[in-house]
């Protein structure tokens, strides 16, 4: 696996090639943080699993979903940066729901990370966790995320029972769902963290690869 690190994000492959709002086609060599959001010209489509929690109103028209990497420094950025006004004018406005969902490719510890989140979610803490991790993020791959580090880390997530967390995370119960999502991911054109996707089921996905500023995912949502 080769990780190429851009000023947006994380990607994986050799050369990838995605269009850009205009229709435009780059390669990722010549990706920076200056240009715009880079995103496939035709809307991808795919069904949102079941057991995936959202943020904000089941009946919201958009979807908003986030493929991260809880090891992504890049994902950290879009969190502190561009997912608080997300949340603020569209989330909790009742206008779209925001999702997360596993893209766990950095190492050893986004697998043990992103089992975690699901551990907590068994006691309805999956943005608990997410928030909290995005909030104390260790450097990368450096065994920050360890399983015995991540239980003590969650203890001070509140509401949230330890001891069975702990069981949770030592069982490996979710190691095989922290796959799949991330092979859902790949299935339909993830290549790197972050990657959103914003529109609906019935019409389809529209993908913005890296973690761009807000003004590029609010004209998105607008034109939807």
């Amino acid at each position: 696996m080769i990780v190429f690190v851009l000023g947006v994000g994380y990607l994986l492959g050799n050369v990838l090639s995605f269009s850009s709002l205009t229709g435009h086609t780059t390669t990722v060599n010549s990706i920076n943080q200056q240009q715009p959001a880079q995103q496939q010209q035709q809307n991808i489509k795919f069904d949102i699993p079941s057991y995936v929690p959202a943020k904000g109103s089941g009946s919201a028209k958009i979807s908003i979903i986030e493929f991260g990497d809880y090891q992504c420094p890049f994902c950290e950025r879009f969190f502190q940066q561009t997912e608080p006004q997300i949340l603020q004018n569209y989330v909790n406005t009742g206008k779209a729901k925001f999702y997360f969902m596993d893209f766990q490719f950095l190492g050893t510890d986004s697998q043990t990370l992103g089992q975690g989140a699901w551990c907590a979610n068994d006691q309805g803490k999956y943005y608990e966790y997410h928030d909290y991790i995005y909030s104390h993020q260790g450097q990368e791959n450096m065994g920050w995320a360890t399983p015995d580090k991540v239980k003590i880390m969650t203890s001070n997530i509140t509401g949230l029972d330890t001891q069975q967390f702990g069981s949770c995370l030592d069982s490996n119960k979710y190691a095989s769902r922290v796959q799949e999502l991330t092979k859902l991911g790949q299935a339909n054109g993830v290549s790197g963290t972050p990657t959103v996707f914003i529109g609906n089921p019935k019409d389809g996905y529209i993908p913005i690869v890296g973690a761009q500023p807000y003004s590029v995912i609010k004209q998105v949502i607008d034109s939807l």
